[in-house]
């Protein structure tokens, strides 16, 4: 870590206290249950970063009244990444002592770990505590690191909390039979003319937007290598920290801090992990770290610029120094199979200019 990122995680030591990657784990768990048993049934860490204060009364308040053994926790990154162990491994750990530290109630229990993920368990025969982790995972795989808030809300909506976004489902389910059965030549023509890919003269093939994806699968027709991308991973930690130094956002704003912090730790944690990476896991592990990074770092500067936080989107599939992505479309290399990427808005309209 270079001289001007230390200096700046120094001025945040003064500004928030101990960095929370060096806090008592035990800390974590007694901050939540006093929450917990205090009646409120979310708790929000300040330096989480991942969600707002009103995002966490919303969550709160559709479980106000509904049950009393769902609890929900929103804490930063470090506190999974106290050793050097899995964070999956540590975030079973927490949620156990959390359970413990209940008085062994149960319940289903839901902690969020801003950039290292969002866990859950279900204890005892609580409704739902079979279910949770299943609900979760799929969660999970729909959202991006990043979307904490809409991760958190569509567990409840599975659960069967109130206060969704949704329609009833059962009116829903039938009106949309109806108007598929009605439409289904007509629509399924148009859905084939839309996706069908339109060769460019690059040998580039581009075919509408795609669905979103927090990562990618390897293909088969990529001829780089796993060394070859981590090499490219390496300069892009670099590139992050460079970053960090040039951007040296003042600090006197807790909130602004507590973004920044969280844009810091994950810095590190990328540094440690960026010398050993030998499988495409790894590196997509590694490239969520740094987007959350990037991503913390850009909230943080926005809040000094009076402007709405930016969306949490992966950087550009093209070229990562082209910034955050806009959109996602299905593209292939000249032969290659069409895979859904993140594009910025240059390299959107390049590709789906007609």
């Amino acid at each position: 870590m270079s001289q001007m990122v230390l200096s700046v995680l120094g001025t945040l030591v003064a500004v928030l206290g101990p960095a929370p990657g060096h806090a008592d784990p035990q800390q974590y768990v007694d901050d939540v249950v006093a929450t917990w048993q205090g009646g409120q049934p979310v708790y929000l860490d300040p330096d989480s970063g991942a969600i707002t204060e009103s995002q966490a009364e919303a969550l709160a308040g559709r479980i106000d009244g509904w049950r009393d053994d769902v609890f929900v926790a929103v804490l930063p990154a470090a506190a999974v990444r106290q050793g050097p162990g899995d964070d999956a491994d540590e975030a079973s750990d927490l949620l156990d002592e959390l359970y413990v530290g209940m008085g062994q109630q149960d319940g289903v229990y839901l902690v969020s770990f801003s950039g290292a993920g969002t866990y859950a368990a279900g204890y005892g025969d609580a409704p739902g505590a079979d279910d949770v982790g299943r609900i979760v995972a799929g969660q999970v795989r729909d959202h991006t690191l990043g979307q904490v808030d809409q991760t958190l809300n569509g567990t409840l909506d599975e659960l069967g909390a109130p206060g969704g976004d949704g329609f009833p489902v059962v009116p829903v389910l039938v009106a949309a039979l109806v108007v598929a059965a009605l439409g289904a030549g007509g629509l399924l023509l148009w859905r084939r003319r839309r996706a069908l890919p339109r060769r460019r003269a690059s040998g580039e093939s581009v075919a509408g937007p795609a669905a979103y994806a927090p990562s990618f699968p390897t293909y088969g027709d990529q001829t780089d290598t796993v060394q070859e991308r981590a090499a490219l991973a390496r300069e892009d930690v670099t590139r992050l920290g460079e970053e960090l130094d040039a951007a040296d956002p003042p600090l006197s704003d807790p909130a602004v801090a507590a973004h920044v912090q969280a844009a810091l730790d994950a810095y590190a944690d990328a540094s440690r992990r960026v010398d050993a990476l030998t499988t495409d896991d790894e590196l997509r592990a590694l490239g969520q770290t740094t987007e959350y990074a990037r991503w913390q770092l850009h909230t943080a500067q926005a809040l000094l610029a009076g402007t709405p936080p930016p969306p949490r989107r992966l950087p550009c599939f093209v070229d990562p120094q082209h910034g955050p992505s806009v959109a996602d479309v299905s593209w292939a290399p000249p032969g290659g199979t069409l895979r859904p990427v993140p594009v910025c808005r240059a390299c959107y309209e390049r590709l789906t200019a007609t």
